[in-house]
Order: C-alpha cells, then sequence, then structure tokens
C-alpha cells in the first residue's frame, strides 16, 4: 500500500513540476516578446551559478498538495465502491447519464471533503512521506556502511556454517 501511495504521490508531484517549468517557459517567452531584460528579474543561483533547488517551503507545499489529491483519489474510489454494495431498483431506469452523475457526485464529495480535511488520511500520509525523504537524504557515513557489510558477513558465514552443519 505505502508503494502505492508514494508511486501516485510521485505521479502528481512530477506532473505539478512539469507544470511549473511549462509556466516558466511561457513566462520567458513573454519576456522575450516583450523584450523585457531578464536582469530585473530575481534568479536565486549559487555561488559556482548553478539553480539553486527548491526550497523546503515550496518542496512541502507540493508534498502537501500531492497528499491532498491522493486522499481525494482515495476518497472518490471509496465511495464508487461503496455505491456498488447498494441494490439498485428496477422502479427507475438507469443508464449512462445516472452513472456519469453518480461518478461526478463521488469526486464533488471526495474534493469538499478533502478540502475540510475531515478524513486526516493526507495528513497521515503527508507526515509518513515527509519523515522518509528526510531520512533519505541524510548522507550514510562510511563507518556505518562498513558495519552493516560486516554484518551482512557474519550472517553469511553463519548460513553457510548451519548450512554444512545441516548435512
Amino acid at each position: 500500500m505505502r508503494d502505492l501511495v508514494e508511486f501516485v504521490i510521485d505521479g502528481i508531484m512530477q506532473h505539478e513540476r512539469m507544470q511549473e517549468q511549462s509556466q516558466r517557459q511561457q513566462a520567458h517567452a513573454s519576456r522575450m516578446k516583450q523584450r523585457q531584460p531578464l536582469a530585473d528579474q530575481p534568479v536565486r543561483v549559487d555561488g559556482v551559478g548553478h539553480q539553486v533547488e527548491a526550497s523546503s517551503k515550496d518542496k512541502n507545499q507540493a508534498l502537501w498538495k500531492a497528499s491532498l489529491q491522493f486522499e481525494a483519489i482515495f476518497v472518490q474510489q471509496m465511495m464508487t465502491s461503496m455505491r456498488k454494495t447498494v441494490h439498485k431498483s428496477d422502479f427507475m431506469p438507469s443508464g449512462f447519464a445516472e452513472d456519469m452523475h453518480a461518478s461526478m457526485m463521488d469526486e464533488a464529495i471526495a474534493q469538499a471533503s478533502t478540502k475540510h480535511s475531515n478524513f486526516g488520511l493526507a495528513k497521515s500520509i503527508y507526515r509518513q512521506l515527509e519523515a522518509a525523504e528526510s531520512t533519505r537524504t541524510q548522507p550514510i557515513s562510511a563507518q556505518e556502511i562498513s558495519r552493516v557489510a560486516d554484518k551482512l558477513k557474519m550472517t553469511d558465514e553463519l548460513t553457510m556454517e548451519a548450512t554444512r552443519n545441516a548435512h
């Protein structure tokens, strides 16, 4: 389940990055049309001249937005599944229009519920992914790598010894 959540959120965040990039390209194109000098625009660069990575605030906002979108998708799927369990009456005929209306209503309910944060799923997803991201960005020391390698070597030796003793 965690892999699915990370996959969906990664896809959403990637889509948002692509949108931001296209917006930047459009803004650049409009500046070129107006022949506005680029010196007036603030540019974030490091000492070597490379663009600085997005700030943690921007990343956190993108992560929160992706978490909310995932919660909305989850709630919509839940509403659709719940609707399938209800017995349909033969009193009124149903068709494509009714199914489309139900789908749109499920989506609207899901979007409204995430705006009011009634479920709390987005908050949980955000906390888990934020913690995973913070642990992932911390560098691993050479001593820690050596210690883990020693443990793996020891377990291999123990496994081989146990296999020899078993035969």
